[in-house]
């Protein structure tokens, strides 16, 4: 029965293997509000450009504490990335300034 509870420990550590593989990173977005689908995707696209691996996750977290924008939390082999950014508005709708 004690097993059961190691079923979450097993599975975060299977999805760390499979990112590996996968040449994958995952990424926390905090924000205060849930993003937009293409917000999500612009934040995907400029993580990859930061990062250079193939494929960017992102996994999005509530923070209430935040008055606005947004983190992004990256976390590699050797380190930590964080970046803060903006919404800004432009001519197309807003825009995450990174």
């Amino acid at each position: 029965m004690k097993r059961v509870d190691l079923i979450k420990e097993i599975a975060a550590e299977f999805e760390l293997i499979a990112n590996r593989l996968l040449e994958t990173e995952v990424a926390t977005v905090a924000s205060v509000v849930e993003l937009e689908p293409q917000h999500l995707a612009e934040i995907a696209k400029r993580a990859q450009k930061l990062t250079g691996p193939k494929n960017v996750k992102l996994k999005t977290v509530i923070d209430k504490s935040l008055l606005a924008g947004i983190i992004i939390r990256i976390i590699e082999e050797f380190g930590a990335l964080f970046i803060k950014a903006r919404i800004c508005p432009s001519k197309g709708g807003d825009r995450f300034q990174l």
